[in-house]
Parts: C-alpha cells; structure tokens; sequence
C-alpha cells in the first residue's frame, strides 16, 4: 500500500528521475536513509521503474498510430504474438469492443507505416480488419509505458529524418 510520502516520492521521480536521495530527501522533508528504503522497496515491489523515456520524436520517430484490429478469435494470441515482435510495435493489447487487439506503432514517416501495414499487418495470420489512427499532436501526457527498447536498437542501425550521419553520434 502506498501512503503519502512514496506517492510524493514517485511524482518527483516522475519528474526527474536522475535526483540524487539526497535531493529527494530534502524536498520531501525527510532523511536520506528513508528515501533510500523507500525506493528500494518500491522497485523491489515492482511498484515504480526507473529508467530513461527517450524523446522519440528528436530519435526521428515523427509518426505515431493506433491500430484496432478484429481478428479471428481461435488466433488472436498468435496474431498479436507475431505483431509483438516486430520492433515498430511498442504496445499491443487484447480489448474489448469494436475490435480485438489494439497496437501503437511508431515509425519515422507515413511510408514507413504503409509499408508496415503492407508487410505485416496484412501478412499477419487472421486479421479481418484494421482501423489506423494516426496521432496529430499529444496534448496532455506521453508515451511513456510503451517498450521502445527495440526503436532504440534500430536507432543505432538507421539515421533519424533530416539527420546526415555526420549528425548522428549513437554510442551501442
């Protein structure tokens, strides 16, 4: 159970994650040992994660959608399995509703989706239908708690738009 103090805790993580105890501690008005603790056990508990949220958009990832899909259901797990491992989907789903699995794809421009589209959506076993959406602008909260781990591999092997190489310093 959280009480005040981890919830004051995560929301200055959240807002910088890379505060030292020291610095935590002394916002929250507390020692530096109980921050300490505190984190520790909130990640032991699988409660928070800390780690880095990459600005996809300075990456060259510019073009982001959703896509609903109605899928035979005696394959869905097998659909969203194959869609799961492909490095433009940062997020799949069973929902339910109009459709059966929902995907966010992120890719560099709109000919990356089509082509995404081309070769894996419609090569993907049981998929009826699909619907995209593609995302304008965010207005209100990011895309944190997707897995962009494998965009960010991809990264070292392509150059974001409007990059030359001579621009691009990504160290493995």
């Amino acid at each position: 159970m959280l009480d005040q103090l981890d919830r004051k805790l995560i929301e200055e993580l959240q807002e910088d994650g890379r505060q030292s105890y020291t610095e935590l501690a002394s916002s929250l008005g507390v020692v530096e040992g109980t921050v300490r603790k505190r984190i520790k056990r909130l990640v032991n508990e699988q409660i928070i994660k800390i780690a880095a949220v990459p600005n996809l958009k300075k990456l060259g990832y510019n073009f982001m959608s959703v896509i609903g899909m109605q899928v035979q259901m005696s394959d869905i797990r097998k659909a969203a399995n194959i869609l799961a491992k492909d490095p433009k989907v940062c997020h799949v789903a069973f929902v339910t509703g109009r459709y059966d699995l929902m995907a966010l794809v992120i890719a560099r421009s709109h000919e990356e989706l089509s082509e995404f589209m081309e070769t894996t959506i419609s090569t993907t076993p049981s998929i009826l239908r699909t619907e995209t959406f593609v995302n304008l602008d965010i207005i209100k909260g990011q895309w944190s708690g997707t897995d962009t781990s494998e965009i960010i591999h991809e990264t070292d092997h392509h150059t974001p738009l409007g990059m030359n190489e001579k621009s691009v310093a990504v160290k493995p």
